[in-house]
């Protein structure tokens, strides 16, 4: 990925790290929810389109049913730390999982190679971050059992220390047997089974029988009434046992060392392994996100710009879910969608509309969609949208008043405003929220104005949105600007947070008073003190707005009947591939049957042919001129002209298809006096008839 950062700033007005947390949420592990918390928007044009591609594949195999192997992948990382600060040996457990994460890369890397390398060539190739160590998972399986122990068989010496365990064990059980056998001495005792003082097995006897057994006394319970004695005939024995389980324990750390050892040699291949199984459930992740919110694989452009079409923020998709008590699926029907475009022949979008009209949440959905996106996310919006991508992002956007610095919002604005003029060159993306708000108006908007020439100067692409009126005709004056409004209802007096191109809009603010209980009286004395004519402006701004609303339904009914159009030529063209498709399959089959039975005709021939070798004559040779006849049939037939073609285009390296393995194998070479091919598969050379193989797409029909 790129080094350049996106600026921090403008991640965190554009609530990137929520938007980032949703997306983790659909991960598998841990590790991948981590990869997702940490993705970071790329200004790579290569790496772009690999992720985008990457996350296409995958959404595409969820969306036909296919389970992705990705159960059990932990997090192994800070074993490899500790072990890095600290001389310190695996337990069993921590090797049982080392193991289980690098049998599920393995299983992973054989489910990537398996899919069909044109159509998931993004996805096959990050199998090559996943490192076959086959060598340590068959030690760790030797040596450790599923219940987190040292095998017996691990090693021969432990195997014998073990042994040798038993066998004192069943001395210590049967010198206890013979003990207990006396009368006297099973008086004595508590209960009639052995138990363990300090490692080492003794008698529970009863404090008053204490004469009755000769031995150490090791321990004695709280009330003192019962003694934990060790017989004299058990000492030698025991020694010997604790002896045994010291050397059991000191083999044990051998081989838990000496497969520590081989850890950490394989230290870099697992942690690489351990990268890649994050970066594919961080693949798996942006899958599910993408069809949990109806998200669309953007279009990447050469140049920067962006073209959004029916774009919903996610956090207000997940906010309508939770309103409305429906999956994020269905809640895109709650949040109107917004097509803005900046770019190309657009370097300037000024935004106008009422207040709470959606001007904010536009310049935040324009914004983390490109974040998306030069993450290798799709994005919320409908197909057809394109990005290009940015080498900056800047954005003012928010009440950034500071008590600290003391510093008032306009001085906050304006302190950023400074930093982004400072910054911005080619490939930059400004959002301005509100520009010039928060002074005196004709200063504002004067400064807003001046602000925007200097931007425009730098080759920066800016939307930026304002109510002040003296701005609005800003965007006429400049050959690369282009108004845009967001409507307002003027027959029920509220915002429908729909976004027109084209058309500067208005504010609107004495009708949202109203609306909002202000007394007609006061809403009418401001009417009078603005003028007629502003009233005016704000009326024919309205009635323009309710006429290029109307242009653009129509405009999108005439888009809809072409894409249902298009759709309907594209589902007739799969019909027709389809029946194509089954066209093949059905000759193919028919050749096949008719080979199977020249082939069951010929088999009944030479059969003839033997046991008619003695008869009179001609018999006999007629039987082989009918057979050799036959041959030439079957040789003749569809089904083996193109097998003949097939055998006689063979070059080493080709992959063919074993029949009788049922598998793809790569050619050595073609022995055509023996009438064999050699083959190389699993490391393995293997030697079939002719017959034997096929072309790989052919086996579908077998």
């Amino acid at each position: 990925m790129s080094v350049r950062r996106i600026d921090d700033h403008t991640l965190g007005v554009l609530e990137f790290g929520q938007v980032l947390e949703i997306l983790a949420s659909f991960a598998s592990s841990d590790l991948g929810k981590a990869a997702a918390r940490s993705l970071y928007p790329s200004t790579d044009p290569q790496w772009i389109p690999q992720r985008l591609a990457q996350t296409s594949q995958l959404k595409d195999l969820l969306q036909q049913g296919i389970r992705i192997p990705l159960a059990g992948i932990r997090d192994i990382g800070p074993m490899f730390t500790r072990l890095r600060h600290k001389q310190t040996v695996l337990e069993p457990s921590e090797l049982l999982l080392i193991k289980q994460v690098l049998e599920v890369a393995s299983r992973l890397k054989q489910f990537l190679l398996e899919l069909e390398n044109e159509r998931f060539s993004q996805l096959r190739s990050m199998a090559d971050g996943l490192m076959e160590l086959d060598g340590l998972i068959g030690q760790i399986n030797h040596c450790i059992g599923p219940d987190a122990k040292v095998r017996t068989t691990a090693s021969v010496k432990l195997a014998a220390i073990r042994d040798k365990i038993n066998q004192l064990r069943t001395q210590i059980q049967q010198r206890y047997e013979q003990l207990t056998a006396d009368p006297q001495v099973r008086n004595a005792l508590e209960n009639n089974k052995i138990v363990f003082r300090h490692g080492r097995p003794v008698l529970a006897v009863k404090s008053n029988y204490k004469a009755c057994i000769r031995g150490t006394v090791l321990d004695r319970s709280n009330t003192g009434a019962t003694l934990y004695i060790e017989p004299e005939s058990l000492v030698q024995i025991n020694n010997e046992l604790e002896e045994a389980i010291f050397e059991e324990k000191k083999e044990i750390n051998r081989i838990l060392w000496e497969l520590t050892h081989q850890a950490i040699g394989s230290r870099r291949q697992i942690l690489q392994t351990l990268k890649t199984l994050g970066q594919v459930d961080l693949t798996y992740a942006k899958a599910r996100f993408s069809i949990a919110y109806n998200c669309c694989c953007p279009q990447i452009m050469p140049e920067p710009m962006v073209r959004l079409v029916d774009a919903r923020h996610p956090l207000l998709v997940r906010i309508a879910a939770d309103r409305n008590k429906v999956d994020v699926e269905n809640a895109g029907q709650y949040v109107v969608p917004v097509s803005p475009r900046i770019g190309g022949d657009l370097d300037l979008l000024l935004v106008t509309g009422p207040n709470a009209g959606g001007k904010t949440v536009l310049l935040k959905t324009v914004g983390i969609c490109i974040l998306l996106a030069q993450s290798g996310c799709h994005i919320p919006a409908a197909e057809g949208s394109q990005i290009g991508v940015y080498h900056q992002v800047f954005a003012d956007i928010g009440d950034q008043q500071s008590i600290q610095d003391n510093l008032s919002t306009f001085s906050a604005h304006v302190k950023q405003v400074i930093r982004i003029l400072a910054n911005t060159r080619p490939g930059t993306l400004i959002l301005l929220d509100e520009l010039g708000a928060g002074t005196d108006p004709q200063e504002g908007a004067a400064l807003a104005a001046a602000i925007l020439d200097e931007l425009l100067a730098r080759s920066g692409h800016v939307i930026a949105t304002t109510h002040m009126g003296q701005l609005k005709a800003y965007a006429f004056s400049r050959p690369r600007a282009e108004n845009a409004s967001l409507l307002f209802d003027t027959e029920h007096l509220q915002p429908t947070f729909k976004l027109l191109m084209g058309t500067p809009g208005s504010s609107n603010a004495l009708a949202i008073a109203q609306r909002l209980g202000m007394p007609r009286k006061v809403t009418a004395k401001a009417k009078q003190t603005i003028g007629s004519q502003a009233d005016h402006q704000a009326r024919l701004i309205n009635e323009v707005q309710k006429v290029r609303q109307l242009a653009e339904d129509r405009r999108a009914e005439a888009e809809k009947a072409v894409l249902q159009a298009i759709a309907t030529r594209q589902q007739l063209e799969q019909q027709i591939e389809q029946l194509r498709q089954q066209e093949q399959l059905l000759q193919r089959q028919a050749d096949l049957a008719i080979d199977q039975s020249l082939q069951q005709v010929k088999v009944l021939v030479d059969q003839f042919c033997k046991e008619i070798q003695n008869a009179p004559k001609p018999w006999p040779q007629q039987a082989t001129g009918l057979a050799d006849q036959i041959d030439a049939i079957l040789r003749q037939s569809p089904l083996q002209v193109r097998h003949a073609q097939f055998i006689k285009d063979l070059r080493r390296g080709d992959s063919v298809y074993m029949i009788p393995f049922k598998t793809i194998a790569t050619v050595d070479k073609v022995l055509y006096n023996r009438g064999t091919i050699v083959l190389l598969a699993g490391g393995k050379q293997i030697e079939l008839g002719l017959d034997q193989v096929c072309r790989p797409e052919v086996a579908r029909y077998l």
